[in-house]
C-alpha cells in the first residue's frame, strides 16, 4: 500500500487528467442508462410469480389495465352516452391504448345485438323506438344482461358514475399513463362531468416511479450541499470541497456508465445511488481533512502532511468501501431483481469511491492554501478539538463500565430481536403513498363508487371446445367465490366468458346458440375484451384452451387479509375444477383422485397448480413485499458475514472482527424494532435497511480499530488504546453523521411512504451507528482484547 500511495503523490498530475478523461468520456455513456419501468423488471426470469404474469400476457394479450372514472348525473340519457362516446374516442386516439370499453361501448353492443344484422335471414330483433340507451333499459334483456355484468367497471350500479376501462400497450406504459393524465385533466373542465378520477397498478407503478425519482434528485442535491456547507464551516478548506464533488461525481457517473455497458438498467431503488455514494465518500474525505489539518497545525509542510495523510488514511479507507461493498452485494441473494441489480451497483460505486480517493487526492491536498482564511478564522479547528475532547471522555466512561455496557447491549439486542420477529409487512401498494396524495383519494374514489379497485385474475385450463353446460359450471364457480369469500374485506366482482355468452342467451336468436356460436358473436361486438377472457387452442391435439376470470377486491386490504383470499380463490377454484374433471370421467387418475377430499386432492395433484393460476398485478405487489422481508434475513446473514470475514482480514484479529461486527448489528435490529413497537408495517422501505445498515455502520468501526492497533503497537494498554481511537476518529465521524442525518431527513416528508421510511430509518442507523462506535465498541474491545 505504501508503495501505491508514494506512486499516486508522485505522479498525482497524471492521476487527476487520467480521472478527468475517464469521467469526460464516460459522462455520455452514463447519460444513456435507462430506467426500467415495467412490472417484469421487479423479477428474475426464473420467478414463478413472473412466469405465471407473463403468461398471462402471453395467452390474454400483452396488456395493462386502467379504469378513468367520473361522474355523471345524467349517464342514462342519450347525452350521458354521447359523452361517454367523446371521452372513449379521446382514449382510443391515445398512442399505446389497445382497446377500450365504457358505457357508449356497450350501449352499441347491446343494440347490435337486438338488430336485424346480428344473424341471416330476419332471425333478429328489430329496434325499438324508445330512445332510452339500450344499456339502461330494464325491458331490454341484453342490455340489463350487459349492464348488470360490466356494474362496477363501466358504471355504478345508480348510474352516476361512468367508466372507460382502457386496455394499453405494456411496452409503451409510462408514456400512455403520461397521455391518459392529461386526457384526466382535460376531461375534468368538460360540462356534466365532475370528480374524475384514474387508476390502476400502472398508474400506482408510474407515480411511485415519479416520485422516487424527484426524491432522489432533491436527497443527492441537498445532502451533497450540506456535506460541503459542514466541510466549509468545520475545516475552511475549499480543496476538501471540491475532492468530496470529484469523487462522488467520478464515482456516479463511472458505475452508471459500467452498467450501461453490461446491459443493465436502472430500476426503482436505484435513483439513490449518489446519496449513498456519497455517504461512503464523505466520511472518507472528512477523515483525511481532519487528519491533515492535524499535521499542518503540527508544522508539517503540504507534501509531508500529503504523504502522511495518505499513508495512514489508505489502508482504513479501503476497508471501509469494501465493508461497505460487502454490505450491499450481499442484497445480490435478493429474490426481487431491481434489489440485485441495485446492490451489485451500489459495491461497484463504493469501490470506486476508493479509485476516486486515490486519483484526485494527491492533486487537491497539493493545490495551493488559501493563507487568508487563517487571519480570519483563527478559531477554525475549535469545532474539531471539541468533538475530539467529548469522545474522548464519552469512550473513557463506556470503557471504564464496560461490563455493564457489554450487558445493556446484550439486553437490547435481544428486546430488539423479539420486537421485529413479531412485525407484520404492509403488502398493499396502495398504502406506499399517504393518505391525503392524489392517487389516494382517487383509489377511495374509485372505491365508493364502483368496488374493490384491486384488480388481478383467475386462469383455469379448460376443454378447447367450450359447451353451455361447462359455461353454466364456470358461473357457478364464479358464484361460489363471490359467496364465500365476497364483502369489503373479499372479492366485489368477477366476470368471464361464460357471463358474455350467458347475456346473448338471453335474446331470442342466442339462446339457440351453441357457446362457440355465442363466442363468435360476441367476439364481433367486443373483439379485444373477449379476447381477453378466452386464449386461443394451445399445445398440441388435444388441444386446451385458457379461461380468465377477472377479478375485483379492494385494493388496500390488510396483508394477511389479502394471503388468504388469493389462497381461498386458488383452493376454490382447485375444487371446481377437479370437480369437473370427475364428472367428465377423463383419466383414470381423475376417478381415483375424486373419492378423496379436495384438500386431499390438491396436494395429491401436483400438476393442479399448473391448471389453476392465480395473478395479476394485484398478486405480484402482494408476492413483491412479502419476498422482501423474506429476503432481508437472508441478505442480513449474507452482509454480517462477508463484513466479519473482510474486518477479520483488515484487523488480522477474529476476536476485534466479532468485537467490531456485534455492535454494529445492533442499529438494524434498533430501528426495525421501534417500527413493529410503533405499530407500523415492514414496507419496501424498511425491508432492505437490516442487509443496508451494517454497511453504513460499520465505516466508523473500521476507523476506530484502525486506529486502535496502531495504538497497541506502540505499547498502550486496550483501555488507553480504545479510548485514544475513539477520540480519534469521533470528530469526522461525528461531523459526517450530522450532515448525512440532515440530508436524509429530508426524505422524511416524501410522498412516497417507503423513500420516507427509508431516509428516516438511515438517518436513526446513521446516529445509533455513530453512538455505538464511541460506545459500545470500545467497551467491546477492551473486554476481548486483553
Amino acid at each position: 500500500m505504501q508503495f501505491l500511495i508514494q506512486y499516486a503523490i508522485r505522479w498525482r498530475l497524471v492521476l487527476m487528467a487520467l480521472g478527468i478523461v475517464t469521467l469526460a468520456g464516460a459522462y455520455p455513456v452514463s447519460t444513456r442508462l435507462t430506467t426500467e419501468q415495467s412490472v417484469s423488471s421487479l423479477f428474475g426470469d426464473e420467478d414463478v410469480t413472473l412466469q405465471q404474469y407473463e403468461n398471462l400476457k402471453r395467452w390474454f394479450g400483452e396488456d395493462d389495465v386502467l379504469v378513468l372514472m367520473y361522474r355523471d348525473e345524467a349517464l342514462p340519457t342519450p347525452g350521458g352516452i354521447e359523452r361517454s362516446r367523446q371521452l372513449t374516442e379521446k382514449v382510443r386516439a391515445l398512442k399505446g391504448v389497445t382497446a377500450t370499453l365504457s358505457p357508449w361501448v356497450l350501449n352499441e353492443a347491446a343494440e347490435g345485438m337486438n338488430q336485424t344484422k346480428l344473424l341471416p335471414f330476419g332471425l333478429g330483433e328489430a329496434a325499438p323506438a324508445d330512445k332510452t340507451p339500450a344499456l339502461m333499459r330494464p325491458d331490454d334483456p341484453v342490455g340489463k344482461g350487459l349492464s348488470d355484468i360490466f356494474s362496477g367497471y363501466t358504471h355504478s350500479a345508480d348510474y352516476s358514475h361512468a367508466a372507460v376501462v382502457v386496455m394499453i400497450d405494456d411496452r409503451q406504459t409510462a408514456s400512455t399513463v403520461a397521455g391518459l393524465r392529461d386526457i384526466t385533466a382535460w376531461w375534468s373542465g368538460q360540462h356534466m362531468v365532475r370528480d374524475v378520477s384514474l387508476v390502476g397498478e400502472p398508474v400506482l407503478v408510474d407515480e411511485a416511479f415519479a416520485l422516487v425519482r424527484r426524491d432522489g434528485a432533491r436527497l443527492a442535491l441537498v445532502t451533497v450541499a450540506l456535506l460541503s456547507l459542514v466541510l466549509t464551516l468545520a475545516l475552511w478548506d475549499l480543496r476538501l470541497v471540491l475532492l468530496l464533488a470529484l469523487v462522488i461525481g467520478w464515482s456516479v457517473v463511472i458505475t452508471k456508465a459500467t452498467m450501461f455497458l453490461a446491459g443493465i438498467s436502472l430500476s426503482l431503488i436505484a435513483s439513490i445511488l449518489t446519496a449513498i455514494v456519497t455517504v461512503v465518500a464523505v466520511t472518507a474525505v472528512l477523515h483525511l481533512g481532519v487528519r491533515y489539518h492535524s499535521r499542518r497545525g503540527r508544522g508539517f509542510s503540504q507534501i509531508e502532511s500529503t504523504e502522511e495523510v495518505m499513508q495512514r488514511m489508505a489502508a482504513p479507507i479501503f476497508w471501509t468501501c469494501a465493508t461497505d461493498a460487502a454490505g450491499f452485494a450481499a442484497l445480490w441473494f435478493s429474490e426481487i431483481l431491481p434489489v440485485r441489480q441495485f446492490g451489485l451497483m451500489v459495491a461497484l460505486a463504493a469501490m470506486n469511491v476508493f479509485v476516486a480517493i486515490l486519483l484526485f487526492t494527491p492533486t487537491c491536498l497539493m493545490l495551493p492554501e488559501l493563507r487568508w482564511i487563517r487571519r480570519i478564522v483563527p478559531t477554525r479547528h475549535l469545532l474539531t478539538r471539541t468533538l475530539r475532547r467529548l469522545c474522548f471522555r464519552v469512550a473513557a466512561w463506556f470503557a471504564g463500565h464496560r461490563k455493564w455496557t457489554v450487558s445493556g447491549a446484550a439486553v437490547v439486542m435481544a428486546v430488539a430481536v423479539v420486537a421485529v420477529t413479531r412485525g407484520e409487512t404492509e403488502t398493499s401498494f396502495l398504502r406506499n403513498f399517504r393518505v391525503d396524495s392524489t392517487i389516494v383519494q382517487d383509489y377511495g374514489n374509485v372505491e365508493n363508487n364502483l368496488g374493490g379497485a384491486g384488480v388481478w385474475d383467475l386462469v383455469l385450463d379448460v376443454p378447447a371446445t367450450l359447451s353451455n353446460p361447462f359455461l353454466l359450471q364456470v358461473q357457478t364457480l364464479q358464484r361460489d367465490l363471490l359467496g364465500e369469500l365476497g364483502g369489503d374485506a373479499g372479492l366485489s366482482k368477477a366476470i368471464s366468458i361464460a357471463d358474455a355468452t350467458e347475456v346473448l342467451g338471453r335474446s331470442s336468436a342466442g339462446k339457440w346458440m351453441p357457446a362457440s356460436v355465442r363466442i363468435a358473436a360476441m367476439r364481433t361486438r367486443l373483439p379485444t375484451f373477449i379476447g381477453a377472457l378466452i386464449s386461443d387452442p394451445i399445445g398440441e391435439p388435444p388441444q386446451r384452451r385458457k379461461l380468465r376470470i377477472m377479478l375485483r377486491s379492494a385494493e388496500g386490504l390488510p396483508a394477511d387479509t389479502k394471503r388468504t383470499l388469493i389462497a381461498d380463490v386458488q383452493r376454490i377454484a382447485a375444487e371446481h375444477l377437479q370437480r369437473w374433471e370427475a364428472e367428465s370421467e377423463r383419466t383414470t387418475t381423475d376417478q381415483a383422485l375424486s373419492d378423496q377430499t379436495p384438500s386431499d386432492q390438491t396436494l395429491a395433484d401436483p400438476s393442479l397448480s399448473e391448471r389453476v393460476t392465480v395473478t395479476g398485478y394485484y398478486v405480484i405487489m402482494t408476492r413483491l413485499v412479502d419476498q422482501l422481508v423474506s429476503d432481508q434475513w437472508r441478505c442480513f446473514l449474507v452482509s454480517a458475514l462477508l463484513i466479519w470475514l473482510l474486518m477479520g482480514i483488515a484487523t488480522r484479529s477474529l476476536r476485534l472482527a466479532t468485537a467490531a461486527l456485534v455492535p454494529n448489528l445492533l442499529p438494524a435490529f434498533l430501528v426495525l424494532a421501534t417500527v413493529s413497537l410503533g405499530g407500523g408495517r415492514i414496507n419496501m422501505g424498511a425491508a432492505m435497511i437490516a442487509a443496508v445498515s451494517v454497511g453504513l455502520s460499520i465505516d466508523g468501526s473500521v476507523h476506530l480499530l484502525t486506529v486502535y492497533r496502531r495504538r497497541r503497537s506502540i505499547g498502550r494498554n486496550p483501555g488507553q488504546a480504545c479510548v485514544s481511537a475513539a477520540g480519534n476518529i469521533g470528530a469526522p465521524v461525528m461531523l459526517a453523521t450530522f450532515a448525512l442525518v440532515a440530508g436524509f431527513s429530508v426524505l422524511s416528508t416524501s410522498e412516497f411512504i417507503p423513500t420516507a421510511t427509508f431516509g428516516t430509518l438511515v438517518a436513526w442507523t446513521l446516529v445509533i451507528g455513530t453512538l455505538i462506535n464511541l460506545s459500545v465498541l470500545p467497551a467491546l474491545v477492551r473486554s476481548l482484547d486483553r
